[in-house]
């Protein structure tokens, strides 16, 4: 049986300290004798988790403090044991709703940040079996009086979050309530009346519990660094935080204001560390991860959004989508003074902004459509007057197009007559020309055994190489001097129809933006070093073809952005089919490690933050641009019901 291509990724972004990380002496002074395959699994894995660090933070800057979280997940993965980690965040809405967020419950704000965390999980999975999971402990109670929130919108807050992890399925996420780490007497079963009734009493409990006597919060914050940027953290955002509930103006100074929010800070950190340490008492053996910058002593600290902006957590800020997928969060006062932006509601309530553009509307005589942006990338159409309510007669195909090639895939849900091959042959011409190849117009995605039609493993239940569409589709061309030289000539797009409904938990298809990927480039490989690089693909399949000189980085021939053109290099030991091999052919000549260069572009392609997964419900019609994305498909088990059409189209 084939492992998981994945499990042998190359770890994409070094630590710091890797150096030190990965050294068995300094481990072994901690934890006596050590398996060395443990320690580099271990170090893997924390090397995930520092993807998804706060930007500009210490980070493990020290090594003795990397070795403290190594040791904590050695001790894991030499007993084959589920990653468990624990974050104090999502504990209610900022109570200014008129300039920071949408309202007091999540929003497409949440949901994203949800997404980014449970993508962190499964990114140990990639590479570590029994995988990884995160429980959010609330710390809303704890807080949320000294701010002005009722306990009733911290309930609501936290039940919503609930529901919203269901509905996706981020089943790597789980939750835990104050109750489940103070004793204190409350029915098991909690519903909106008993929590709040028994709000303060669960304060009162974490203080008398893991309260520490004489704890002088002046003195911490002037000795201790972490408390010192929690502190400095917690002024910045209560500033805005509480101008509504403290308004500055008559008998109300600036000044007043400003020694009234250092005195709620403080407030703040001495019930905080009350809750840091039951925390600690209750999870001793989870990691712990932190919202808040850190000396990376004692916590990790992550950034919970896709964003390059300081705004990390959802409930602090609002949340926008540009048209080309990427994300950007701030105040909401400023996306709504931005008049390239407007609101969209979702359940009836202001969820996101995004980027204005005709290209998110069309059948606005039959109801029209519903938009809405995917984690990690792409777009979910569906008919805004429900199943049904559109055809695939209905698709505006021009504008499908234009809006794949900004950000794909486009994943069009809900509409009827999708899996008529006549309809859906007339909708690729008017998504642009079709273009046929060995298997003819329609290829028909599906596990067909050892029958590989000259397409390898493309019609099997292995899992494939990501990879663009037709790169084995040559012509001989002519050069000036007469020689002759076999050229690819891929299409522009793949338009898919899902015969059958896959399963949910397997044969998904991947698809990694360039847009995403040259976002998370490491340091040492920046987009200039790649652009001048060439590379050679050679396989006995598809008719013995070798190509030679085949640029790494296009330009798009519509939006101008850079694209990554590359195969995943493909050896006899990850498919009983054929092998496909890869040569980057000039790295050396501008000093670069050819394998360096690929692993972190392979990495990059499987990264969570970067490849979106899809899952395929009876009936999706998926639009993707061919230049823009690469693509492949996870292995499902052989022989199972799971059919794709697939027209490529330029």
């Amino acid at each position: 049986m084939l492992l998981n291509p994945t499990h042998n990724m190359p770890s994409v972004l070094k630590l710091d300290t890797a150096d030190d990380l990965a050294c068995p002496t300094i481990l072994a002074d901690k934890l006596g004798d050590i398996d060395p395959s443990h320690v580099e699994t271990a170090s893997r894995i924390l090397s995930v988790i520092s993807r998804y660090k706060l930007a500009g933070d210490a980070f493990l800057a020290k090594s003795h403090d990397g070795i403290n979280f190594l040791a904590q997940i050695y001790s894991k993965v030499v007993a084959s044991q589920t990653i468990h980690m624990c974050l104090p965040a999502f504990p209610f809405k900022s109570p200014n709703r008129s300039t920071k967020v949408l309202g007091r419950l999540p929003d497409k704000a949440e949901e994203f940040a949800l997404a980014h965390l449970n993508g962190l999980c499964a990114a140990i999975g990639d590479i570590y079996a029994p995988g990884a999971r995160l429980m959010i402990v609330s710390d809303g109670l704890v807080y949320n009086d000294l701010l002005g929130v009722p306990d009733k919108d911290v309930w609501a807050y936290g039940e919503a979050l609930r529901a919203l992890r269901a509905k996706k399925g981020f089943r790597h996420i789980e939750f835990c309530r104050l109750k489940d780490i103070v004793n204190v007497d409350v029915p098991n079963e909690l519903d909106e009346i008993r929590y709040v009734a028994n709000a303060t009493n669960f304060r009162h409990a974490l203080l008398q519990q893991f309260g520490k006597p004489g704890y002088n919060v002046s003195l911490r914050i002037s000795e201790d660094e972490d408390t010192c940027l929690t502190y400095r953290g917690y002024i910045k955002f209560l500033e805005t935080d509480l101008q509504n509930v403290y308004p500055v103006g008559e008998g109300r100074s600036k000044s007043k204001y400003k020694r009234g929010v250092e005195y709620i800070a403080k407030q703040m950190l001495t019930r905080g560390d009350a809750f840091a340490r039951a925390v600690r008492e209750r999870f001793p053996d989870r990691l712990r991860l932190s919202i808040h910058a850190s000396t990376g002593e004692s916590k990790l600290s992550i950034n919970l959004l896709p964003t390059d902006t300081t705004f990390t957590t959802p409930w602090h800020c609002s949340i926008a989508f540009r048209l080309d997928g990427t994300t950007i969060t701030g105040p909401r006062s400023e996306f709504d003074a931005n008049d390239s932006f407007e609101l969209v509601y979702e359940d009836n309530r202001p969820s996101y902004f995004r980027e204005k553009s005709d290209l998110l509307s069309w059948a606005i005589d039959k109801g029209g459509i519903v938009c809405e942006p995917l984690y990690p990338a792409g777009v979910l159409i569906r008919p805004a007057a429900g199943r049904g309510a559109l055809s695939i007669r209905d698709v505006d195909g021009p504008k499908v197009r234009a809006l794949a090639q900004r950000n794909s895939p486009v994943v069009l849900r809900g509409f009827s007559q999708t899996r008529s091959r006549d309809l859906f042959v007339d909708k690729s011409g008017d998504l642009g020309e079709p273009t046929g190849w060995k298997f003819g117009l329609v290829l028909e995605v599906k596990d067909r055994g050892a029958d590989t039609r000259g397409l390898d493993n493309v019609l099997s239940a292995e899992w494939m190489p990501f990879h663009y569409d037709g790169l084995f589709k040559t012509e001989k061309r002519v050069r000036e001097d007469g020689s002759e030289v076999l050229v690819s000539t891929p299409p522009g797009f793949q338009f898919f129809t899902a015969v059958t409904e896959s399963p949910k938990d397997t044969g998904f298809t991947l698809f990694s933006s360039s847009t995403l990927l040259f976002k998370y480039l490491p340091t040492h490989l920046p987009l200039s070093s790649l652009r001048p690089l060439t590379w050679t693909v050679s396989t006995s399949s598809f008719n013995s073809t070798v190509i030679h000189g085949l640029p790494m980085v296009i330009d798009h021939p519509v939006t101008g952005r850079p694209c990554l053109r590359y195969h995943e290099p493909w050896p006899q030991s990850k498919t009983r089919f054929e092998a496909t091999n890869i040569t980057i052919e000039n790295a050396a000549d501008y000093g670069l490690n050819p394998a360096g260069v690929s692993d972190a572009l392979v990495g990059l392609l499987h990264d969570r933050r970067v490849a979106y997964y899809h899952s395929w419900d009876k009936g999706d019609l998926l639009v993707n641009d061919n230049v823009l994305t690469m693509h492949t498909r996870s292995d499902f088990t052989a022989g199972c019901v799971c059919e794709l059409w697939r027209i490529n189209f330029d």
